[in-house]
């Protein structure tokens, strides 16, 4: 007798095909009526063999020969159309539909039977089979009516094609059962199997969870959990089908799909009998999904031994057990085992057709392409400079007009592509926003703060590039507002304030740059309290602490080892996350800057560019030597007169505006050769590093202009204050300056 529980799990998969072949029925219906317009010159539509082969394969693998013998003969009928073999005639139409009926009766039988089982027979494992003992004569009609079909409608008999006269016992069907055939298709499903699982967790994590843990009554987010999870558990009973039983990942995949058919059963529970989704239940969702994410990650090694699978399993039946018992009371009310499967009606499977059109591209293709149209913005620069020397050098000024000309339908072309190319890579920040409320949430239970997290927009589009490399800085800025910004709901109280505390995350578009803000009501930054913490742990002395203003001090908290935590804390606490917070944000070439009063909250504003890989910046000239300032760290420009400059302990500095700025020759900086203070005026580039202004004087400034940031190597990428390097139109190469590393520079 086959054991119980392995039954079930097997009719779980059963179910899983029928979800599927519900969708491919639908297609087919549609494509075979087409097929009466069919003529030679036409295209066999892709869906038939592909709705087909998924029908036959998933029927050949849990052993329904009836269907696996009537697929085989359709796919050779398919075949033979798609080689101009046999002709479309009614006889053919009438044959086709004759099957789908069979189908569509056979799945509502086969629906009907899985529902209805009872575990009493001691032969289970041929219950389906003599379930099905009365439709033989219709099958034998049907595959009867697909054979003189094909032989009306052939136009020739080639013997490699010819449909032989078989039984269902002696169908050739070892191909989908060989090792390779299944070891390809498992390779190809891997990917689609982890993306798409990821995009149902992070759907549920990040948002439909945070639904229910501020309203647990919400119905539309219980059956968005349930129909995610279904489709979780569908994609693993079919990425299951094609790996070899004595696999690790086969093994590990069967307890994940135990897993989530318990929990599935436990959110049918839930839907069924309209019980609210109470804290603990989000807890334990959250734990499931943590389990999910760690397996999905893990089929990279196959190392599922420490994932805690039983204890996860052990935690979603006893929840099960604790609903049931509260329902059992309930006239006639059905207790639903973690065995049972829920059902999912036909029409709620969205056909293939509804489904938008999407192509997924390795993101290293997009690199390579963005590459490819960066290197044509820097070579459209050189129609300009060539059509200038055309005019003055040779006087040809018909050619330079001719030249400019085609230089600007090649810069509107170039334009086109790179916009093209970038809103391909633009994403939304919703992307990493989404992951925030589930940060709030576990220090909110850590701690036993009362805090809401506030989203705004979060449409905002940003390079995908970048919102890789902010998500960690901006959890962690959102884990410090949570821990050290907002106090105890009794300090809260104390204050006047109400005992919720508020965090604001939003996002916007400005000047081409994106600014992300994180924003909180609580106890803010002490100055005076930083000045204090800095100067007992050595960062500065107590001299450099008092000419310091109280905008300088708050950022100290950026310095390596600097914290105000009281206590080192799970969350926070040990001076290690600031610095790399805005070493990150430095390196994408992004400022973070902090507003904080005490008492009122404190405002940290995060600002990027749109893109890496294509910048505007200045060029300047200093010692006959040429360098590109970019423009995302430039103030202004200015002219300073020789006269406004003032000297004070070996350091220069100039009054812009009635504000005391700081001042250094870019010749000194990178000793390329003396100051020159014989000018009468002078001009100065003013850039700035997030949270202090500096003047930085330049022989000439020249002209803005779009580069493309090429990475210094070897002993060149060491070289403080530069960034990497470009080439202009003329074919000249020009280093990029690093403003904030130069304001480094200067300051030493």
């Amino acid at each position: 007798m086959m054991d119980k529980k392995n039954y079930e799990e097997d009719m779980s998969i059963v179910k899983m095909f029928i979800d599927e072949w519900t969708s491919s029925f639908n297609s087919l219906e549609k494509e075979i009526l087409k097929l009466e317009l069919y003529t030679k010159d036409m295209e066999l539509p892709d869906n038939l063999l592909a709705d087909i082969h998924c029908i036959k394969g998933g029927s050949s693998f849990i052993g329904l020969s009836s269907i696996t013998r009537l697929c085989y003969e359709i796919e050779i009928i398919f075949k033979a159309l798609e080689n101009d073999e046999i002709t479309v005639k009614t006889e053919l139409i009438d044959s086709l539909l004759f099957f789908l009926d069979f189908f569509k009766a056979y799945l509502v039988r086969l629906n009907k039977i899985i529902s209805e089982k009872c575990f009493t027979d001691e032969d289970d494992e041929r219950y389906l089979e003599t379930q099905y003992e009365d439709q033989k004569n219709q099958e034998e009609q049907v595959y009867n009516s697909l054979k003189l079909a094909f032989k009306k409608c052939q136009v020739k008999e080639p013997e490699e094609n010819k449909i032989q006269e078989q039984g269902s016992d002696n169908v050739n069907l070892d191909m989908l059962q060989s090792e390779e055939f299944k070891y390809g298709l498992a390779e190809g499903m891997q990917e689609q199997f982890q993306l798409e699982n990821l995009e149902h967790i992070e759907k549920i994590e990040n948002d439909l969870l945070m639904r229910l843990d501020s309203n647990s009554a919400d119905r539309e987010a219980i059956n968005e959990i349930f129909r995610a999870v279904h489709s979780v558990k569908g994609g693993a009973g079919i990425y299951l089908a094609v790996l070899n039983p004595q696999s690790t990942l086969y093994i590990g995949l069967k307890q994940f799909l135990e897993i989530v058919h318990a929990y599935e059963s436990l959110l049918a529970l839930i839907r069924d009998k309209e019980c609210k989704f109470e804290n603990n239940l989000v807890d334990l969702s959250f734990f499931v999904m943590d389990y999910l994410k760690s397996f999905i990650s893990a089929i990279d090694s196959e190392k599922f031994e420490k994932l805690g699978d039983q204890e996860i399993l052990d935690k979603i039946k006893q929840q099960l057990s604790d609903l049931q018992s509260l329902n059992s009371t309930a006239e006639n009310a059905r207790v639903i085992t973690p065995q049972e499967a829920p059902k999912v009606k036909a029409e709620d499977v969205k056909s293939k057709n509804n489904v938008s059109q999407s192509i997924r591209v390795n993101q290293d293709k997009l690199d390579k392409m963005m590459n490819m149209i960066s290197e044509l913005l820097i070579a459209k620069n050189s129609f300009m400079h060539i059509s200038s020397k055309l005019n003055t050098d040779y006087d040809l000024p018909e050619i330079s007009k001719e030249v400019k000309e085609v230089g600007a339908y090649v810069n509107r072309i170039s334009d086109g592509l790179q916009n093209s190319i970038m809103s391909i890579r633009m994403v939304e920040v919703k992307t990493v926003f989404q992951k925030m409320p589930r940060v709030i949430r576990d220090i909110a239970q850590s701690t036993g703060k009362k805090m809401e997290l506030i989203l705004q927009g979060e449409n905002t589009e940003i390079d995908k590039t970048i919102i890789e490399q902010i998500s960690d800085p901006l959890v962690h800025l959102i884990r410090n507002s949570a821990d050290h910004g907002i106090e105890s709901f009794e300090d809260r109280l104390l204050k006047g304030k109400p005992e919720t505390g508020r965090i604001v995350l939003r996002a916007y578009n400005k000047n081409k740059q994106v600014y992300i803000e994180i924003e909180d009501d609580g106890k803010g930054i002490d100055p005076g309290g930083v000045k204090i913490k800095a100067i007992e742990k050595g960062i500065v002395s107590q001299n450099e602490a008092d000419k310091m203003s109280q905008n300088q001090l708050i950022n100290l908290i950026f310095l390596p080892g600097f914290s105000l935590a009281k206590k080192i804390t799970e969350v926070s606490g040990r001076g290690v996350g600031m610095d790399i917070v805005k070493s990150n944000i430095t390196k994408i070439n992004g400022k973070v800057t902090i507003e904080s009063e005490v008492d009122k909250g404190t405002k940290m504003t995060i600002q990027l560019p749109l893109s890496l890989a294509v910048s505007r910046g200045l060029i300047v000239e200093v010692d006959h030597e040429t360098y590109i300032f970019p423009l995302d760290n430039i103030v202004e420009t200015v002219k300073i007169n020789r006269n406004s400059i003032h000297e004070f302990n070996g350091k220069f500095f100039t009054y812009l505006r009635g504000e005391a700025i700081g001042i250094e020759w870019l010749s000194k900086i990178f000793s390329t050769g003396k100051r020159d203070n014989k000018k009468e005026e002078m001009n100065a580039v003013i850039v700035s590093n997030g949270f202090e202004n500096y003047a930085i004087v330049v022989d000439k400034l020249r002209n803005e202009q779009e580069f493309v940031v090429k990475t210094l190597e070897g002993h060149l990428a060491a070289i403080p204050g530069i960034s990497g390097s470009t080439l202009l139109g003329n074919g000249q190469v020009v280093l990029i300056v690093n403003p904030v590393d130069l304001l480094k520079l200067a300051e030493e």
